[in-house]
């Protein structure tokens, strides 16, 4: 059976019959395409190279690759594995120091053991990269959307699935560090920059009767823990180019939280960090996600957050508030122009399958010396942007 017509067989979403063996049998024939690994080498080494030093830092990044148990060729489906897969095999062979996943590796759909499975693929194809990895956590990777479109009685995914699939494994790599075994943030460290990680799904996994209190793709928000760490990594930041990334926008252009919960008081962390202030920070909830903290950044020399690196919202978007740069990336995922949620930013690129619009990549470099943070995209990306750090 061709590898065509074994996807049609086994990633057929209305079989009974669809086992996660099947599809890990699947998933492990599944092999980089030449052209595509060819054009991201080209855009490295024709756009890259030339404007990057070793004294920088430099990603390759996706995110929303939305992997999907369904042989599409028009939107979400197994090309989102494809494209990790792809990314990460011309990676292998370039001059990068991390590879990120900004989340939503997996549509979280399907049933639950083929997610599971999406999302232990994925992790292990990270790992089998010469380059160390983040994966952020995404509002689709705890399954929700299965359990929002059969009105299941009860949570697919368990409280610590994604957590053991994905989230020790960012953790168990030297390169990457985390305050204790439960922290949210992670950071990674070369000479001048550092790098954060943020986890906007820091929603609290309680059930009600079974069924979760959270709609974990409906709510987005970080809870006072992280918050805390948050800040203590950021006191112990003395003079580096900081560069904070998570899943979804934290806020808006005029400054309102674009989180369920406490986006704004990201914000608000980030700018006292630049301003050297001491203080406390709080909301007026209660619960789940009150807040209530105390800060001092008055010891932390020359740092300063300059950009947040988000995806989520399936297309590119730049603003500013308060001096720090706010940056969406474009899904990683394919998204066909005539289905009803691909957005207009995608239905203009006119995304089509085996083309190079089918990808959606980039390639971030950080450089402390000429303060710059330079974006080079592919796919259906934009191809050159650069911000001050």
């Amino acid at each position: 059976m061709n590898i065509k017509n074994f996807a049609k067989k086994v990633l057929n979403p209305r079989s009974s019959g669809i086992i996660s063996a099947q599809t890990d049998n699947f998933l492990r024939r599944l092999k980089p395409r030449r052209f595509v690994k060819d054009y991201i080498t080209g855009v490295y080494d024709n756009n890259v190279r030339p404007n990057v030093s070793d004294n920088t830092v430099t990603l390759s990044v996706l995110t929303d690759t939305h992997a999907k148990a369904v042989a599409s060729a028009s939107y979400y489906g197994i090309n989102g594995i494809r494209h990790i897969i792809e990314a990460n095999s011309a990676g292998d062979d370039l001059n990068i120091d991390l590879n990120v996943h900004l989340g939503d590796l997996i549509d979280g759909s399907d049933k639950p053991e083929i997610s599971r499975g999406l999302l232990r693929f994925a992790v292990e194809n990270y790992q089998k990269s010469t380059k160390p990895f983040y994966i952020a956590e995404g509002n689709h990777d705890e399954n929700d959307k299965y359990d929002e479109h059969r009105f299941v009685s009860s949570a697919s995914f368990n409280r610590d699935d994604y957590d053991s699939l994905v989230t020790k494994y960012n953790f168990e790599q030297s390169e990457i560090s985390r305050l204790n075994a439960v922290s949210k943030v992670g950071w990674y460290d070369k000479g001048d920059v550092r790098l954060i990680f943020l986890d906007t799904s820091d929603i609290p996994y309680i059930l009600n009767n079974g069924s979760k209190k959270y709609d974990f793709k409906k709510v987005r928000g970080v809870r006072e823990q992280q918050l805390e760490d948050l800040v203590t990594v950021l006191e112990d930041t003395v003079d580096k180019h900081v560069v904070v990334f998570g899943h979804a926008n934290i806020i808006s252009p005029s400054g309102r939280s674009a989180l369920n919960f406490n986006g704004d008081l990201i914000q608000q962390i980030f700018v006292s960090f630049n301003n050297k202030n001491r203080g406390q920070i709080k909301n007026e909830l209660t619960g789940d996600f009150g807040v209530n903290l105390r800060y001092d950044f008055s010891s932390t020399g020359i740092s300063k957050v300059s950009n947040y690196i988000c995806g989520h919202m399936h297309y590119e978007k730049y603003y500013k508030v308060s001096g720090i740069n706010h940056i969406i990336l474009n899904c990683s995922a394919l998204m066909g122009k005539k289905h009803g949620l691909t957005t207009d930013y995608n239905k203009k690129w006119d995304r089509r399958y085996n083309e190079i619009s089918e990808l959606a990549g980039y390639f971030i470099n950080i450089d402390p010396d000429k303060l710059r943070l330079q974006i080079f995209g592919y796919g259906a990306a934009t191809r050159y942007v650069s911000f001050e750090i």
